[in-house]
């Protein structure tokens, strides 16, 4: 597991990026391959520009951002169940657990309320285990809910999961057939779909974490961020394909 999320790490924009850089400046710096470090840091450079520019991030983005239809109030009726999915969290102490999780977390918890107190009855069912040392992410999505004014009885937490695929496998188990509202960040829907679909279950998609378009001509890091963003998800889509879990 840990070698995967090293190798997809690399692949990455902004890592490779990173590595093209660095490696080429070493080459410069400390051999005699002078022409490969500078093939390196040309690729480099040239690598950082596109995936820094907004069409390339548009080129990306946009087929996600596409590929499902949004949830409607006709979709939902007699919805029992409201699953969010985590997405890291920091292990600092002493902040609110609100600060504690990432943007695109914090988003989709948010969402996550909004649409359990719209359907009566439902439960919000929080998925993620420990990324990174200490508590699971359910546990600090569920401090923040309690925050937000979520009544814990209200709420069931899923906290074993490694991945995607461990989420869409243990919340079966608590969910089982019945039809459920699926939260997660945008670009992260399409591949969390069809993974719960082929554990045979029956989501409707909420999607939350719009990113805007509306972020001038230049490149900037918001526009890398984006291809990082992306990249990640077609990188888990061609892997889930690879082992036939998707």
């Amino acid at each position: 597991m840990m070698l995967k999320k090293l190798i997809s790490y690399f692949l990455l924009p902004y890592p490779m990026t990173l590595l093209f850089l660095i490696v080429g400046v070493s080459l410069l710096w400390f051999t005699s391959r002078q022409r490969p470090g500078k093939v390196l840091i040309t690729a480099g450079v040239f690598l950082l520009l596109f995936f820094s520019w907004p069409v390339s991030g548009d080129l990306f983005v946009a087929p996600l951002h596409q590929a499902m239809p949004l949830a409607t109030s006709a979709d939902t009726v007699g919805v029992r169940w409201v699953v969010v999915l985590g997405s890291g969290y920091s292990t600092k102490a002493g902040i609110p657990a609100t600060g504690r999780l990432s943007s695109s977390g914090l988003v989709r918890l948010i969402e996550g309320i909004r649409l359990t107190r719209a359907l009566p009855g439902s439960r919000l069912l929080l998925s993620g285990g420990i990324a990174y040392g200490g508590v699971p992410q359910a546990e600090v999505m569920a401090q923040a809910a309690e925050s937000l004014g979520v009544a814990r009885a209200d709420m069931v937490l899923e906290s074993k999961s490694d991945d995607t695929q461990d989420e869409a496998r243990l919340v079966r188990e608590i969910v089982g057939d019945e039809r459920f509202v699926l939260v997660t960040s945008t670009m992260h829907m399409r591949r969390s779909v069809r993974l719960f679909e082929k554990q045979g279950m029956k989501p409707i998609a909420a999607p939350a974490g719009f990113w805007s378009d509306q972020t001038g001509l230049l490149p900037s890091s918001q526009h890398l961020t984006m291809a990082d963003a992306a990249d990640h998800e077609y990188i888990g889509m061609l892997w889930a394909k690879l082992r036939g879990t998707m």
